[in-house]
């Protein structure tokens, strides 16, 4: 396992993947830490009483301190770990972890589109249609509420 010395805090020396560091030749203790707003553990060890990610002390030595403070290390595959090679300096803000719950848009209503599904609603469900085309029944029944008039009884 290869070690770098950091480029800020003198006598700290971590491993390529973060699993052993030594600060003045003495192993830290290195601990797991749930914060609130995140989904996953976080590893922290404490230098001179200040708590430090495990992930941005392998980035500073592998990679060199980062670029500004708008910028924080983030991993490529969050399922690989620690290692410098799967690690960057990368935006603070949306990660790709983050991204996946987000719903993609669903495709957009227009009076073509409208009229081929009324047209077809005689023989099908208009849910069944709506799914087909990949339209949410909200989108479909907000449409017709804004753009179609009623018919005068």
């Amino acid at each position: 396992m290869e070690f770098r010395h950091h480029p800020i805090i003198e006598g700290l020396k971590i491993s390529e993947d973060g699993t052993s560091i030594k600060f003045n030749n003495e192993d830290c203790t290195i601990k797991s830490y749930q914060y609130k707003h995140t989904r996953n553990p976080t590893l922290i060890v404490h230098i001179n009483r200040k708590p430090i990610t495990v992930i941005k002390l392998v980035c500073e030595a592998w990679h060199g301190v980062s670029p500004s403070g708008e910028h924080a290390a983030r991993r490529i595959d969050e399922t690989k770990g620690n290692h410098y090679s799967n690690l960057h300096w990368g935006k603070k803000g949306m990660t790709v972890s983050s991204a996946k719950g987000v719903v993609k848009p669903t495709a957009k209503m227009s009076p073509d589109v409208y009229q081929s599904i009324m047209k077809r609603s005689t023989k099908e469900s208009i849910r069944s249609i709506l799914k087909e085309l990949n339209i949410s029944e909200n989108r479909f029944y907000q449409y017709r509420k804004k753009h179609v008039k009623k018919e005068v009884r």
